[in-house]
């Protein structure tokens, strides 16, 4: 009731509902300029991208980030610290973007020994790290869910079956002992 009244004043002041957000830890490739840089993909709507890098382009800017073959060219509509939202020039097919398998190798990047480099390779490695873990906890969620479907339908199919059983075998049953004299 609530979602519908909050859904309702916003159609009333002219604004439209915010479209829902998908959250995920996808680990990608920014172009940013001349160079790649890493970035994690936070969540994902069909226009738009929430993503997160040691190196957030600014707000205006045009950027391009890939996925495995995906390509994702937008603007960059907001950027907070290391975090930054993109608009996208096309519509963006979530299922896609999560099931694209990473490339094997990536485009070669200009080796500069910094410090504040090696904790960035060290934090996108662990951001990378979660994101395997979730894509493995998420590819357990659905064989887990499907198994769980599995037994309930089952279970109902046996109780069902066992329902109409003793609803036949009752009338049977009395035929049988009128005429068999039991």
């Amino acid at each position: 009731m609530r979602n519908a009244t909050t859904v309702l004043a916003a159609l009333q002041s002219g604004l439209r509902p915010r479209e829902e957000r998908i959250t995920v830890l996808i680990p990608s490739r920014m172009r940013l300029g001349a160079k790649w840089v890493d970035v994690v993909i936070h969540n994902v709507s069909s226009r738009g991208l929430m993503g997160g890098s040691d190196e957030a382009p600014q707000p205006g800017s045009y950027i391009e980030i890939r996925r495995g073959t995906i390509v994702i060219v937008g603007r960059v509509q907001w950027a907070k610290g290391r975090f930054f939202g993109v608009k996208s020039q096309e519509r963006l097919s979530v299922k896609a973007l999560v099931d694209e398998p990473r490339l094997a190798s990536r485009p070669q990047q200009k080796s500069e020994p910094d410090a504040g480099e090696r904790r960035a390779e060290r934090r996108l490695a662990h951001e990378a790290q979660m994101a395997r873990k979730v894509e493995r906890s998420r590819a357990f969620a659905s064989a887990f869910q499907f198994i769980v479907m599995a037994l309930v339908g089952v279970t109902l199919a046996v109780i069902a079956a066992q329902g109409v059983y003793g609803l036949l075998s009752r009338p049977a049953d009395a035929i049988g002992a009128a005429l068999g004299g039991k």
